[in-house]
């Protein structure tokens, strides 16, 4: 009876020790790849509330700084082009909880560059992440000056 016991016990507790145990996810991020993915698809076609719920599905399916980055900034555009203080609001909570989960998140790699948004100053739309149009610097005011005085002395 006694060796039943050990022997039992024994067996219960290299079931949790086991390794396929330790290999379960705690998140299902292969399906937050693919919800990440649609809502980048969307976010190209400008189908902003598809695309929001696709990035709520990621982030409810596996919480990362990338989705919740996608999140914000599909809840940021939606808020531009609608002017929608809420979404505008979720935006920035969605780019909170990205730093907050990595306070070094670089959403840099991360933008695709076919995705367009109006730059500041803008109202045609270009690729994020590409520069703004350079504004010609003012001449300063002594070459300014300059110019006027030597056309006065001629």
């Amino acid at each position: 009876m006694r060796t039943a016991l050990i022997l039992m016990s024994l067996v219960i507790f290299s079931a949790m020790l086991s390794p396929a145990r330790a290999e379960e996810e705690l998140f299902d991020t292969k399906a937050a790849a693919a919800y990440r993915e649609q809502g980048v698809n969307l976010l190209k076609q400008k189908n902003y509330d598809a695309a929001i719920d696709a990035l709520e599905d990621a982030v409810a399916s596996a919480p990362d700084a990338e989705s919740y980055y996608l999140l914000g900034y599909a809840y940021y555009i939606k808020g531009k082009k609608t002017g929608d203080a809420e979404s505008r609001m979720k935006a920035v909570e969605n780019f909170n909880q990205a730093y907050q989960i990595n306070p070094n998140f670089s959403p840099n790699k991360f933008k695709p560059e076919d995705i367009t948004m109006p730059a500041a100053g803008q109202t045609e739309e270009q690729p994020l992440g590409a520069a703004a149009p350079e504004k010609q610097a003012p001449q300063p005011a002594s070459a300014a000056t300059t110019t006027a005085e030597q056309q006065k002395q001629q």
